[in-house]
């Protein structure tokens, strides 16, 4: 029964990418098909996930006797008063509760990942290595970081002038590198996935390659 049902699996996921990658062509009712079904597949997944979050992150906490885990009930019943004619008021309140504890949890999270962690990983490079190119690429990215806050510094319009010009424009240039590098990245993860998929369909569906 397992076998059938890995090899049903399999079929499936075939067809399916085909189905996709048919869009190549042209637009044409395989692709629509497997289209909605992917979008169908992951509203019934996410709502089953929604679904489990609640019972565990809520009612389990509820009837263990943990009464402040009422409040998030509450909070999410007045998103429902959206659809009132009268009481729709209500529900601003609800989504401004939410909206305000993500921005701060975010905020949060952003600060210490995308500010401080740099701060402290820049400022803790050693530039004394045994090894001549991890000394090389060091001072590197120590110029780099430093051209590149210098060329944001606009409050003093005189340090972009002159041979302070240079130091901007260096900058700049290891800014479109980096915006370079990962323009690139994405482009190889996406090539990834593609062949991936390409992997999946020679290897585990029509078994080439022993």
């Amino acid at each position: 029964m397992a076998d059938w049902a890995t090899t049903f699996g399999i079929w499936v996921g075939a067809l399916l990418n085909i189905f996709l990658w048919s869009i190549a062509y042209r637009d044409n009712p395989l692709f629509k098909f497997a289209e909605h079904t992917y979008v169908g597949a992951s509203v019934g997944y996410a709502f089953a996930v929604a679904v489990r979050t609640v019972k565990v992150y809520g009612i389990d906490h509820i009837t263990k006797g943990e009464v402040l885990y009422v409040i998030p009930f509450i909070i999410g019943l007045t998103l429902y008063f959206r659809y009132h004619r009268t009481l729709y008021w209500i529900y601003r309140y609800g989504m401004a509760i939410i909206v305000g504890a993500g921005i701060g949890a975010a905020f949060v999270r952003t600060i210490e990942t995308s500010f401080l962690a740099q701060i402290r990983a820049t400022a803790s490079i050693n530039l004394v290595q045994p090894d001549a190119f991890t000394v090389l690429s060091n001072v590197i990215f120590i110029a780099a970081v430093t051209s590149t806050l210098y060329y944001f510094v606009f409050t003093f319009p005189v340090l972009h002038k002159g041979g302070g010009t240079k130091i901007a424009d260096a900058g700049r240039w290891f800014m479109m590198l980096a915006f370079g590098y990962a323009f690139a990245k994405t482009v190889v993860s996406r090539y990834n996935l593609m062949l991936g998929r390409l992997q999946f369909l020679l290897y585990d569906w029509l078994h080439l390659g022993g």
